[in-house]
């Protein structure tokens, strides 16, 4: 009977030495979450270092884009004043070969600034630009272009009425074409107007200013504005006051048709191939018509 309550005793106080000795262990260590340069937020944005979600580009990079790009203009100006040295041209307008530097170097600026900014705020020109294309873009784009010839039209002709300008084909941003279709450099003037301007300005005015400014301020405005930055950098130094209206008037129709189409259609895609054509038609009428 005794030996019996003795060993109830010993397993009791056994047992109450195997609990303490667990309440005095520490708990195992968690294991630490595996690093990552990049956490995803619960929205599936991407969070960059700072902790910034991802895309946090905005109206700032608007501002900057006209700073990077007035950059990129001095530096095609100060290489076509060298080519006109180089060559010892002594005219009093530059000649076709500095003109072409200088346009290249503003395109240039215009498509880098878009990619810069995407590069380091961003999630990619396919995700904040929407630039991508597919084959019913050719479709588009080409509607797009006739609706470009129709609205320029109509608001050059009204502004043409309101300024009491007699002749609105004097309204055009053409000359260095037509004033050089002698020279060999013109091809170049010309892939830039056909080409370059189409993908710079769609990537930088329907891409980047577009998409900022639908951001902050809705679609309506965001159109609006992107127009409204597309259109002033088409002022001719060189034409009347009544004349550089005229083709305001219709550069802005362009402008907010091709804006129209990148909202609609939720691409670059339509509005490139629209402003091609449109651009390749104008070359056209400029030089043969």
């Amino acid at each position: 009977m005794i030996s019996r309550q003795m060993y109830g005793l010993s397993s009791l106080l056994m047992k109450q030495i195997g609990n303490s000795s667990m309440v005095d262990q520490d708990p195992p260590p968690l294991s630490p979450p595996n690093p990552t340069p990049e956490s995803a937020s619960p929205m599936g944005q991407i969070l960059n270092p700072a902790g910034r979600s991802r895309p946090y580009w905005g109206l700032a990079d608007v501002a900057l884009a006209f700073v990077f790009i007035v950059f990129a203009i001095i530096v095609g100006g100060i290489v076509g004043a060298l080519l006109a040295l180089i060559e010892d041209n002594a005219s009093d307008s530059w000649p076709v070969y500095a003109i072409a530097a200088a346009i290249a170097f503003q395109q240039l600026g215009q498509w880098m600034w878009p990619v810069i900014v995407s590069k380091t705020k961003g999630l990619g020109l396919r995700e904040d630009w929407k630039l991508r294309f597919e084959p019913m873009d050719l479709l588009r784009g080409l509607g797009l272009a006739v609706t470009c010839v129709v609205a320029s039209g109509v608001l050059s002709q009204l502004m043409t009425w309101i300024v009491g300008l007699p002749d609105s084909a004097n309204a055009s941003n053409t000359g260095v074409l037509t004033d050089n279709d002698d020279s060999l450099w013109v091809i170049g003037i010309i892939l830039l107007v056909t080409i370059g301007a189409p993908l710079s300005e769609e990537l930088l005015f329907r891409g980047l200013i577009l998409r900022i400014f639908e951001k902050h301020f809705g679609t309506v405005l965001a159109v609006a504005g992107s127009t409204l930055l597309f259109t002033l950098p088409h002022w001719q130094g060189g034409a009347t006051f009544d004349e550089t209206m005229v083709l305001l008037a219709a550069i802005a129709g362009v402008g907010a048709v091709l804006g129209i189409g990148a909202i609609k259609f939720g691409s670059l895609g339509p509005p490139i191939i629209g402003h091609m054509i449109f651009n390749v038609w104008g070359t056209l009428v400029a030089l043969y018509i």
